[in-house]
C-alpha cells in the first residue's frame, strides 16, 4: 500500500480492492457480520488506505449493503509499514474480531495478487527499457510458491526439534534465586505480580541490582535476590508504566542496590511510554536480537506487560501475546519477568484479564508481594512455582528506611513476626511503666528515683489506680522482671529497678 504506483495502475489496484471487497461482503453475508467495528474511510491515517476503504465502501453500497456496521481492514501478509498503520487504525475503534478467519483469508489473498500486479508491471518497465528482469521473475516465482513454501517451512522447523534420544537439550539454568529459592530460568517467564503501591518498583530495583552484580560480591541490598547464572549477556528492561523521571530513580536505585558504584555496561533500560502498544513488542524483539549479535541476553524485565497489548481482556490477544514472549525466552535463551498489577477488589491475588491467568499459567515462578497495612511491611512470596513453593510465612519482607531512602531487606516472614510480636511486648510494658516511675517521683521513694524496689513501685501503682488494694511484692517482683527480660527495666542491684530510656536494651 506504501508502494507509489502509476495513477493507471492505480486506478487498477481500486478496481482490485472493489472485487475484493465484493467477495467479502458475501463471505460477510455468508458468516454474519459478527462484532465488526464501526469506522469510515477518514479514519486510515494516508490516502492510498483511505483509497482502498473508499473502495470497499463505494463497492458496499452497490451491493445494497446500507445498514452493515462497517469493516476492519487488515492484510495478514502486508509489508510491516503497511500492518503499523493498519494496526494504529484498529485501535482506535477496538480490536478485530476474533472469528474473522474468511475476512483475513480474503486480505491475504488480495494483498497477494496485488504484489504480484506491481511486479508484472515492474516486469514490463523492465522488458520495455532492456533492463535485467531475472531479479523481478525470482520475486514473482517466490510470490506463486509462497503458500507451500510456509507450509514446508513450519513443517521443517517443527521435524528439527522432532525428539532424539541421542540429542539432549541443555538444562533450564535456574539464573536467579531469591534466598536459596529459584526464581528464574532460562528460557522461561517469571510473573512479578502485586497490587498497586505494595513495593513492586522496589522488588523491580533488586531485581536489577542483583542482575547488574552478577557473580561479582559487592555491598548493597538487593532483598535477598542474587544472580546464580552467567552473567556476560545484556539486561533489557522495558519500563511502559512511569515517567521518565521516576524511571530514571529506578534505574539508579537499582545501582545503588546493586553495590557496584557505576551502572553496569551491560544494562540496557528503555523509558517507552512515549511508544504505541504495538511498537513496544516489536522493539523488544529487534533489542533481543541486536543483543543476540552482541553476546547475548540474560535478563528482560517488562514493566507493565500488559501495556504491551491493546486488551489484557481479549482472550485471543492474550494468547498470542504470551506465546510471542514465551517463544522469545527460548530463542535468545533468557530469562523474562513479567510485572503485572492484580485486581484492586481481589484478596485471591487475581492478575489482569486473560493476559494474567495465562502468564500465571505458563510461568517458572509466580511471585507475589502484599504489604501489610498495619506495619507498613511488605513480603515477597510465590505459590505455583515449578522448583520451590514460598510460603507467606516463609517469605522475604522488605520496609521503607528514611535513613536510606529507599526500602530495605527486614528478613524472613516468621523473624519479622515475631520481631513485630516482641516490638508490641515493649510497647505495651513501656505504656505500663512510665506512669508508675513518673507517679514514683511526684509521691518519693526511700531510694533515690529513679529506681524503684517492687513495694515502690505497688504504692505508685496503687495511688494511680486510686483504690485501697496493693500488689503483692513476689508479684509486682515478676512483673519487673518480665519487663527487664524485654528491655524496658533494669535492675541495678539491691532490689532496685529503673526504666530503661526508649532505644536502649538493658546495659
Amino acid at each position: 500500500m506504501t508502494v507509489a504506483v502509476p495513477k493507471v495502475a492505480h486506478e487498477q489496484l481500486l478496481a482490485g480492492a472493489e472485487t475484493a471487497a465484493r467477495r467479502l461482503i458475501r463471505s460477510w453475508i455468508e458468516y454474519g457480520p459478527k462484532e465488526i467495528n464501526d469506522f469510515g474511510w477518514h479514519a486510515f491515517p494516508t490516502a492510498p488506505l483511505q483509497d482502498v476503504a473508499g473502495g470497499v465502501r463505494q463497492a458496499m453500497l452497490e451491493e445494497g449493503v446500507k445498514d452493515f456496521p462497517g469493516l476492519v481492514v487488515w492484510f495478514a501478509e502486508a509489508p510491516a509499514s503497511t500492518r503499523d498503520e493498519l494496526i494504529e487504525c484498529s485501535q482506535a475503534f477496538g480490536p478485530m474480531p476474533s472469528d474473522c478467519g474468511p475476512l483475513l483469508n480474503r486480505l491475504a489473498e488480495y494483498d497477494k495478487v496485488k504484489r504480484q500486479q506491481l511486479l508484472v508491471w515492474k516486469l514490463n518497465d523492465a522488458i520495455a527499457k532492456g533492463d535485467d528482469i531475472s531479479p523481478i521473475a525470482k520475486e514473482l516465482a517466490e510470490i506463486g510458491n509462497e503458500g507451500a513454501t510456509q507450509k514446508s517451512n513450519l513443517r521443517e522447523r517443527a521435524y528439527a526439534l522432532r525428539f532424539d534420544p541421542d540429542k539432549t537439550p541443555p538444562p533450564d539454568e535456574a539464573c536467579m534465586v531469591i534466598g536459596d529459592i529459584p526464581i528464574a530460568a532460562r528460557g522461561n517467564i517469571t510473573v512479578l505480580q502485586g497490587k498497586s503501591k505494595v513495593g513492586k518498583s522496589a522488588l523491580i530495583s533488586a531485581i536489577m541490582g542483583a542482575a547488574q552484580r552478577g557473580r561479582y560480591q559487592a555491598e548493597g541490598d538487593t532483598l535477598c535476590i542474587s544472580w546464580a547464572g552467567e552473567d556476560d549477556g545484556a539486561l533489557v528492561h522495558l519500563d511502559t508504566e512511569q515517567s521518565q523521571a521516576d524511571w530514571h530513580a529506578l534505574v539508579c536505585r537499582s545501582i545503588h542496590r546493586s553495590g557496584l558504584g557505576q551502572v553496569s555496561p551491560r544494562l540496557v533500560s528503555l523509558p517507552l511510554v512515549m511508544f504505541r502498544r504495538t511498537e513496544r513488542l516489536e522493539i523488544l524483539r529487534q533489542t533481543l536480537t541486536y543483543e543476540d549479535g552482541r553476546g547475548g541476553s540474560d535478563l528482560v524485565l517488562l514493566d507493565g506487560v500488559a501495556d504491551l497489548c491493546i486488551s489484557p481482556n481479549d482472550e485471543g490477544e492474550a494468547l498470542e501475546l504470551v506465546s510471542r514472549i514465551h517463544a522469545m525466552a527460548q530463542e535468545f535463551r533468557c530469562a523474562i519477568f513479567c510485572v503485572l498489577h492484580e485486581n484492586p477488589t481481589s484478596d485471591q491475588g487475581k492478575t489482569r484479564g486473560h493476559l494474567g491467568s495465562e502468564l500465571n499459567r505458563k510461568a517458572f515462578a509466580n511471585l507475589r508481594i502484599d504489604k501489610d497495612a498495619e506495619t507498613s511491611i511488605s513480603t515477597i512470596y510465590g505459590s505455583d512455582m515449578r522448583k520451590r513453593e514460598i510460603p507467606k510465612e516463609q517469605g522475604f519482607c522488605f520496609g521503607w528506611d528514611d535513613s536510606i531512602g529507599m526500602h530495605k531487606f527486614q528478613g524472613r516472614a516468621a523473624g519479622v513476626k515475631a520481631a513485630q510480636i516482641e516490638m508490641k511486648a515493649v510497647q505495651k510494658a513501656r505504656a505500663e511503666w512510665e506512669p508508675i516511675f513518673q507517679k514514683a517521683e511526684e509521691i518519693g521513694t526511700k531510694s533515690s528515683c529513679p529506681g524503684l524496689t517492687p513495694d515502690e513501685a505497688a504504692i505508685a501503682e496503687r495511688d494511680i489506680s486510686g483504690t485501697e488494694s496493693l500488689t503483692k511484692t513476689a508479684t509486682m517482683k515478676k512483673r519487673m522482671q518480665r519487663a527487664e527480660a524485654i528491655g524496658v527495666l533494669r535492675n541495678t542491684g539491691a532490689g532496685i529497678w529503673v526504666l530503661n530510656p526508649i532505644g536502649t536494651i538493658g546495659t
